[in-house]
């Protein structure tokens, strides 16, 4: 008895079955492990849905053969209430053929069951994980895949005390002037990436430990919406647990859609300094518009922001101007910050600055090569742009106001640093890189070699190079994002 008692203590599973019902499988100690819903479109193949990280999902055989009849616990009911109260309501397998089964044959078959459940989903996160959100095919960068080199997911250091942590791409609406052309349906984005958080912040230190760790600004952006990271408060508090010793700070970029008072709380409580919140028009028609999406609702974006300024969280709202196309939306924009700051003045310091920051972020909408463009918009340069700043800030001035518009990025300290070196050089040929996975636009593949990623463009049969090495030659290297052709 001693022994099997041993035996049963030293199996990694037992300890997450129910002593009361084994035959209740319960994945709640699987942080990854955010939902599991019954898939049965035919009988033939049944599946079983596993969300990850709750933006993602990868589906396993439900192998009745093996598992004998399976039950899962309803979750369609109140869903958005349960969720909030019980995140572990829907993460439950009940093998029905176990019921009132104690037996020690009974039990190891139970977990060989969950084992084999485990290696189901551990196998398809490499090959089959997808986004729910976009429905793209999404990569899982682990250890084995560098974070630097690239631009749709990882760490970015372009030379001053911000650093970029891009945890994943993908997004929730689908602006028509996105430089990245990004949400659904995109005409150049084939595949999403989803970094592992440990991942993330092991190699946010090394950059941090180069760099030295003085008022640094680790800022969450990326080709998407940062704010769908999972889970998204523990990697802020990771982040500021790293960059407070420094004096620095965490900031993030957001469209809105998916705040709420409660993750706008996780995030208060982990240490987020910023919100840089988008918003480019006040009419509910023109909002939509220009989110891309029916849902788009502005009056819950401006009740979150309104929540967020009653918090330690600085809020920055940053409206886009489209020149000749929402030049009224943008200012009525700005009067409605103005409006929000005299009403709720901000009193959070930067401790970079030791001073508050501004209320307002403006920017000009540029054009990309993969991004969109919207018609009728006309191309303004910098120096037309910033003779309307002036003038708007001179009749703010004349009404009592004293609104900064022009507010380069110094005003959030900003200031030039040590840059992590490139170990590549342009139009270097390099050997023997390894193709590693698929790109993230049609015709591009990533490489791997000297701890960076390599964006390998212009490839032609794509699937045969994966898993492959090649000999590229680099067309680009400046801030550590690296880009090469084949030989």
């Amino acid at each position: 008895m001693a022994k099997d008692n041993k035996k049963r203590k030293n199996n990694k599973h037992d300890e997450n079955l129910s002593t009361e019902a084994p035959h209740i499988l319960d994945f709640s100690n699987y942080k990854m492990i955010t939902s599991i819903e019954d898939k049965a479109e035919n009988k033939k193949f049944e599946m079983l849905k596993i969300g990850i990280n709750k933006y993602y999902e990868v589906e396993i055989p439900k192998n009745v053969k093996k598992y004998g009849n399976i039950t899962i616990p309803n979750n369609s009911e109140d869903k958005d209430e349960k969720d909030e109260k019980d995140e572990s309501f829907n993460k439950k397998i009940i093998l029905d053929d176990f019921k009132d089964e104690m037996s020690k044959y009974a039990l190891k078959n139970i977990n060989n069951i969950k084992s084999d459940i485990l290696t189901n989903i551990s196998m398809n996160l490499a090959s089959n994980l997808k986004n729910k959100v976009t429905g793209r095919k999404t990569i899982y960068v682990t250890e084995n895949i560098p974070l630097m080199g690239h631009t749709a997911f990882g760490v970015i250091d372009r030379g001053t005390n911000i650093i970029q942590v891009r945890g994943h791409s993908g997004c929730n609406i689908r602006c028509p002037f996105c430089s990245v052309d990004e949400g659904t349906p995109s005409k150049s984005r084939i595949n999403d990436y989803y970094v592992d958080i440990d991942h993330l912040i092991n190699t946010f230190e090394r950059v941090v430990g180069y760099k030295g760790n003085n008022k640094l600004e680790a800022h969450l952006d990326g080709q998407g919406e940062p704010m769908l990271y999972h889970p998204l408060p523990e990697l802020v508090e990771r982040l500021n647990d790293v960059v407070s010793k420094g004096s620095g700070i965490v900031s993030i970029q957001s469209n809105g859609v998916n705040l709420s008072y409660k993750l706008i709380d996780e995030l208060e409580e982990a240490g987020l300094h910023r919100i840089n919140l988008s918003i480019n028009a006040m009419d509910e028609k023109f909002s939509k518009g220009l989110s891309g999406k029916k849902t788009y609702n502005i009056e819950k974006i401006k009740e979150m922001a309104e929540y967020v300024k009653n918090s330690k969280i600085h809020l920055l709202i940053a409206p886009l101007l489209l020149p000749g196309y929402n030049d009224e939306e943008f200012r009525k924009v700005i009067d409605y910050a103005v409006d929000l700051q005299n009403r709720i003045p901000q009193n959070t310091i930067n401790p970079i600055t030791n001073k508050l920051n501004p209320i307002l972020g403006v920017q000009l909408c540029l054009t990309y090569q993969f991004g969109r463009k919207v018609p009728n918009m006309k191309i303004w340069d910098f120096k037309k742009f910033y003779e309307l700043l002036n003038t708007l800030e001179n009749e703010y001035t004349k009404q009592g106001f004293d609104v900064h518009l022009k507010t380069p990025l110094k005003y959030y300290g900003s200031r030039p640093m040590r840059r992590i070196p490139c170990p590549f050089s342009l139009n270097e040929t390099v050997e023997n890189v390894k193709v590693v996975a698929e790109g993230r636009i049609f015709g591009e593949v990533i490489g791997i070699a000297r701890d960076r990623v390599i964006q390998i463009i212009n490839c032609k049969n794509t699937e045969k190079l994966l898993g492959n090495t090649v000999n590229v030659k680099i067309h680009r290297v400046k801030d550590n994002v690296i880009v090469a052709t084949l030989c």
